[in-house]
């Protein structure tokens, strides 16, 4: 992995002890999983949800991206998608739109990142 990239991706809100303990030190594989990130449709499904203002699929694309916040530490945006996760398991959407556009703002400067490097 360029070191710049990992920088960068510290420097966003990146765990690099979590994810590298996940994925036993292999910055390659850390590298193929961040861009696979890229074609998630987790955030996408969110986004679908939440302009339906429809909170039970909206809650499926949020509890989806939780876990691909965990698997890949991205701790830039993970506070945000729990919390408004449990908003949603509730039925509710009380409070969601200020958090979906606090994760739409991390979610868009982690792709940027991304890109960058693809």
């Amino acid at each position: 992995m360029n070191e710049q990239m990992k920088q960068e991706l510290i420097g966003w809100g990146v765990d690099w002890k979590d994810v590298s303990d996940r994925f036993m030190g292999n910055e390659d594989l850390i590298e193929t999983f961040m861009f696979k990130f890229l074609k998630d449709k987790s955030f996408s499904d969110l986004t679908y949800g939440m302009q339906k203002k429809d909170a039970k699929e909206a809650f499926a694309g949020c509890h989806s991206l939780k876990g691909v916040t965990g698997n890949l530490a991205l701790n830039g945006m993970r506070d945000d998608v729990l919390e408004l996760t449990e908003i949603l398991r509730k039925g509710s959407l009380d409070g969601a739109d200020e958090l979906y556009q606090k994760i739409k703002v991390s979610y868009e400067n982690l792709t940027g990142i991304l890109k960058k490097y693809t």
